[in-house]
């Protein structure tokens, strides 16, 4: 399926998605940078990590939201705060004025704002696909979302440091002219679930009882959280390991250390992604579904796992390839199954909830570092991939072994 047979929603959502990450690629990722040299390393270190956790904890109630009332008119709100945030932003973060403590307040309004955002817009858009589209549409996702990081961060490597001013300039251009766009032109149906809580509180404890109470959901989630931890160990234990033991040399007549290394396999399977997905995707079609999501998985886990305990420039390159092309084969058929265990009456709640995906691997990944000051090298190996495997396990008896339980969710 092409592009332009897509429902126009998801066009929006793919478009509109493509510039809000490209610009935001080039931001982002420095903000914590920034906070340490304003602030200091520990209050730093303290903002950032309060962004994480009010970003999910808003998350719960823009899920709620986002299934209880029309997900425009959330998304509509969220929107706008998120405008006069990154305006207030770039005030603040002009040279001439500099005032980081505002800047952080701000960001936090823009973590808050984010958090109502992702469901409700997230549910329009899977209301708008039907079943046969989905995969294609995924990895149109896929492959846009990487082609956007890699010129975002290649965009903030060259201007973050002397033009900070100008790309916050562009990033509160960009979340306006989206949002007029996504409000002119987006469809949303959904009238709103008047079925739950009038209470906020009372309605999230019980829209995430019905997620919790959902097996299917709840391993599948869970197994999500143990396989990606695999990955986000890249930027903690990973990067350690590589910064110690990866013996500086000389690539090309470029010189080459643990981080460089690292930066370089990042590179390698960001350009990957953008070079190979539709050939690949195109190349599996053949085979069955089931295999090739094992498959995939499979030379994930085994890659990253293995490159926990390897520190040769050949073979890290090597690895990089294969849990690439692993990636590709797994992610979209594991965001369409996604889709399939979703109650459609709390889909906003349960995108919300499903958030835990990525903050618990990313303490899991965190955790890494003190296991592997402990085992070495070697034994992190085993059990990055014991993790990796649990949660194919899951993933398994989730989507393969159990029967639906949507009367849970009457």
């Amino acid at each position: 399926m092409k592009f332009k047979d897509f429902p126009l929603n998801v066009r929006l959502r793919l478009v509109c998605g493509f510039f809000i990450r490209i610009v935001g690629s080039a931001i982002f990722p420095f903000m914590a940078l920034y906070f340490s040299e304003e602030l200091g390393k520990i209050v730093a270190g303290i903002i950032m990590t309060s962004f994480v956790v009010v970003g999910y904890v808003t998350g719960l109630f823009g899920g709620y939201f986002s299934d209880r009332f029309n997900r425009k008119h959330v998304l509509q709100i969220g929107q706008i705060v998120q405008i006069l945030c990154f305006m207030g932003m770039t005030v603040a973060i002009h040279p001439s004025n500099n005032w980081a403590l505002v800047v952080a307040v701000l960001y936090f309004g823009h973590a808050v704002a984010n958090g109502l955002n992702y469901p409700a817009l997230e549910a329009i858009v899977i209301d708008s696909m039907e079943e046969s589209n989905r995969k294609a549409i995924y990895v149109y996702d896929y492959w846009l979302v990487n082609l956007a990081i890699a010129g975002g961060v290649m965009l903030g490597g060259a201007f973050y440091r002397d033009y900070r001013f100008g790309l916050f300039v562009g990033m509160t251009l960009v979340l306006t002219i989206t949002t007029l766009v996504l409000q002119r032109f987006l469809v949303d149906s959904y009238k709103g679930n008047r079925s739950t809580s009038a209470n906020p509180l009372v309605g999230v404890y019980q829209n995430y009882r019905i997620a919790l109470s959902d097996r299917r959901w709840m391993l599948f989630v869970l197994g999500s959280m143990l396989v990606f931890s695999t990955e986000f160990h890249m930027a903690n234990y990973i990067g350690v390991h590589l910064a110690e033991s990866f013996t500086e040399r000389s690539i090309v007549g470029v010189p080459f250390d643990g981080v460089r290394m690292m930066a370089f396999m990042q590179l390698e399977n960001t350009l990957l992604v953008v070079a190979i997905t539709f050939a690949v995707t195109a190349f599996v079609k053949r085979y069955r579904e089931k295999y090739i999501f094992f498959i995939g998985l499979s030379l994930y886990v085994t890659a990253y796992a293995a490159i926990t305990s390897m520190n040769s420039f050949i073979t890290l390159a090597v690895l990089a390839i294969v849990f690439t092309i692993g990636e590709l084969l797994y992610s979209p058929i594991r965001q369409v199954k996604q889709i399939d265990l979703i109650d459609p009456t709390r889909r906003a709640s349960y995108l919300a909830f499903g958030g835990l995906t990525f903050h618990g691997a990313k303490l899991v990944a965190a955790a890494g570092i003190v296991v592997g000051a402990f085992i070495g090298p070697v034994f992190m190996s085993g059990y990055m991939f014991l993790f990796g495997a649990l949660g194919g396990y899951l993933y398994y008896v989730s989507l393969y072994k159990m029967e639906p339980a949507r009367q849970l969710a009457a």
